[in-house]
């Protein structure tokens, strides 16, 4: 499988070197590997920040990284992350920086965009972002008839949504207790109805997440909320209504005030806009201060991501290794565990990440790739997910790598019986996936013959296991910067763009044809049959229940 820049095939000696690297390596089991090196467990790990991550149960040795880290010389990996951290358009596509770690830099900082400092920009927003919020959180902030503030419901998808979903519900310890956070994302009437259950008009705000101010599902809820609004407070919805976007013009004119208008600037794209005014629901739950620090743990990995060696570089060496199991192993798809059910959305959240960063076919001149990219990211957390996928992680037909993420201190340990256990686990598994269990060890257990078969376990099964100390606002932070670069650096080995996003145009756009076709505002156009057949019967079944 040969290597691709942009449309050029090459045979870069790293590349040719890594697949007969792959062939030697085939041989040597990871109880192998671990027999012969059995100070592994120490070396191949690294701390990035408050995280530790151990990548020695993967199917590597220190030669592997070695090639590895000749790849990214020769892809000159590490002069794309200068340039993008620097402000230079690296999404070629649309013609645009990747500046997302703007956001988190910190004050004093002057980084020149096309000849203007965008680090004043950012600054007035979080200072507006953290006005809102305190006014929200300290009920100073009043309603069209007097009335305090007290519910936020913020409506946006894809990025818009994901990140500060996922934020708020990983650091719901530290919520207002006065204050409610709601979202709704999904174009299903029933979620935007959810989201306003029990609220009142008079005292609830809607953010408007969408930096275009056009995304055609996060706008067909913001027509219904306002309507909500306006049969509960009157016409006058400007004190209900907030935005956060690029489009400003475009939220004025559906009524949103200048006071109340958050500026997400054009080159932050939708899956890395987290620390931008997308995520003013998570300034509104947690507190102005408690963003900052996970701002500031978002900057410890940027600072490391730039300035680390890339054996030593964290997001790195986990990029790298996506790349090795994707290009040389094969492997499809790769779970990600959290052991903690405050981390319930972060494998949805992740899925946005990869997936639309590097489901790519086209590399950046427009030439088709050769090989795989991107992986399946799936995932939910332990010890949930133990009973319901990890008979496949362990005995299935296909190795899946398999990051496992822990915390050393709990949120809560009821009779401090908990922690222990649930962290026991997560080590326990990444053993019996790294070393199974042979036949003749489940005998010696006690294994019935006729089972022996059922009882083995093959082993091989990698995985990555990352440790922090507990889950604040930075190391969230941290975690965040980790996949973010991790799927960069994927992206820039593959030669493909990890920052746009063409493959969901197609869909949506025939979805607005057939739409205004469904209300009689367009022609009926002829479709497949299936899709004739199928919207046929939609309008049927829609006539009989109505």
């Amino acid at each position: 499988m040969s290597p691709v820049i942009g449309s050029e095939t090459t045979n870069e000696a790293a590349w040719s070197d890594l697949e007969r690297h792959r062939e030697q390596l085939t041989s040597s089991s990871l109880r192998d590997l671990f027999a012969t090196d059995p100070d592994r467990g120490e070396r191949l790990a690294v701390s990035v920040g408050d995280l530790w991550v151990d990548y020695s149960k993967q199917p590597i040795t220190e030669a592997t990284v070695s090639l590895l880290t000749d790849l990214t010389i020769q892809r000159d990996v590490t002069g794309f992350i200068r340039r993008m951290l620097s402000g230079e358009c690296v999404n070629t596509t649309e013609n645009k920086p990747a500046l997302h770690t703007a956001l988190r830099t910190p004050e004093g900082t002057t980084l020149v965009v096309d000849g203007t400092d965008v680090i004043p920009g950012i600054r007035e927003t979080l200072c507006q972002m953290a006005d809102i919020s305190r006014r929200l959180r300290e009920g100073c902030m009043l309603g069209a008839t007097g009335k305090p503030i007290t519910a936020l419901v913020s409506l946006g998808i894809g990025g818009s949504h994901l990140g500060p979903a996922m934020a708020t519900t990983a650091l719901a310890h530290l919520a207002h207790p006065e204050l409610a956070i709601r979202f709704a994302s999904n174009l299903d009437g029933t979620e935007i109805t959810d989201a306003l259950d029990g609220l009142t008009p008079a005292t609830t705000l809607i953010l408007i997440c969408s930096k275009t101010f056009s995304t055609a599902e996060t706008m067909v809820a913001a027509e219904t909320a306002r309507a909500w609004l306006v049969d509960g407070v009157g016409t006058d919805v400007s004190a209900h209504m907030a935005a956060a976007t690029a489009a400003t013009d475009l939220a004025g004119h559906f009524g949103i005030s200048p006071e109340l208008t958050l500026l997400v600037p054009d080159w932050v794209g939708g899956r890395f806009s987290l620390p931008s005014a997308v995520g003013l629901s998570v300034m509104a739950s947690i507190g102005p201060d408690a963003f900052a620090e996970m701002l500031a743990g978002m900057r410890v990995v940027d600072e490391h991501f730039a300035s680390s060696a890339p054996h030593s570089n964290g997001p790195m060496i986990l990029g790298l290794l996506d790349v090795w199991h994707r290009s040389f192993l094969g492997a499809s798809s790769l779970a990600v565990v959290p052991y903690s059910s405050q981390l319930s959305e972060f494998p949805a959240w992740l899925q946005q990440v990869s997936m639309e960063s590097l489901g790519k076919r086209v590399t950046t001149d427009g030439g088709l790739v050769t090989g795989q990219t991107g992986p399946v990211v799936w995932g939910a957390p332990g010890t949930d997910s133990q009973h319901a996928f990890f008979q496949m992680l362990h005995q299935g037909t296909e190795s899946v790598p398999c990051d496992l993420i822990g915390f050393a201190r709990p949120i809560a340990d009821p009779r401090i019986a908990h922690q222990d256990a649930l962290m026991a686990n997560l080590f326990a598994q990444g053993a019996a996936l790294a070393f199974g269990m042979t036949a003749d060890e489940a005998a010696a257990a006690g294994t019935p013959p006729d089972l022996l078969a059922h009882c083995t376990f093959p082993g091989d099964r990698p995985s990555t296991t990352i440790l922090a100390p507990e889950l604040t606002p930075a190391v969230l932070g941290q975690l965040v910067a980790l996949y973010e670069h991790r799927t960069v650096v994927a992206g820039a080995i593959w030669g493909i763009n990890p920052f746009d996003q063409w493959g969901v145009e197609l869909g949506k756009s025939l979805a607005t044809n057939i739409a205004g076709e469904l209300k009689g505002n367009k022609s009926h156009v002829a479709h497949d049959s299936s899709t004739n057949s199928l919207i046929g019967r939609y309008q049927k079944m829609r006539g009989h229940s109505t």
